[in-house]
């Protein structure tokens, strides 16, 4: 048997399918279904279901903020460590011995997205310590200034965690 080509479809027929493929609804219900589906008791069967799956919004939002906050702070610590080395690498002369010692410091004193909270508090809090120390360690004004900016960030910091 022959097969015979697809007959071609005018514009308009194509238009008319478009037109109640809109206009008709997908599934009807009737009133008495509609009340069933909106009833209080319905609506909060169905709450109590998300809520055993812990699936609700309301139930997500701690663990969210929690890692946003030692993220932001990993973020932070990252984006200082790139500013003390391109300093290192602009210091030609080797004027800025300081700087090297800031960049141990961040090594050692290094976040993780993987820290709790608590951790990266105490994490951030020494580093906080060593960076008093740098700061009284007679570099210069130039080290000082801008070890206490550093201290001042991190501080606001450690209060957001």
């Amino acid at each position: 048997m022959l097969h015979q080509p697809p007959a071609q479809k005018s514009a308009a027929t194509e238009v008319d399918a478009k037109a109640k493929i809109k206009t008709a609804p997908s599934v009807t219900f009737t009133e008495a279904e509609l009340d069933a589906l909106l009833s209080d008791d319905a609506i909060n069967q169905e709450v109590e279901k998300m809520r055993s799956k812990g699936v609700l919004p309301s139930q997500r939002i701690p663990l969210q903020v929690v890692t946003a906050d030692v993220t932001e702070a990993v973020r932070w610590q990252e984006a200082k460590e790139k500013e003390l080395s391109d300093m290192k690498t602009g210091d030609a002369k080797g004027e800025m011995h300081w700087v090297q010692d800031l960049v141990e410091d961040f090594v050692t004193f290094g976040l993780s997205p993987a820290n709790t909270k608590e951790e990266a508090k105490i994490i951030l809090e020494n580093l906080d310590k060593d960076l008093a120390a740098q700061a009284e360690a007679g570099f210069g004004p130039s080290a000082r200034n801008y070890i206490v900016t550093l201290r001042k960030e991190l501080e606001l910091l450690i209060e957001k965690l």
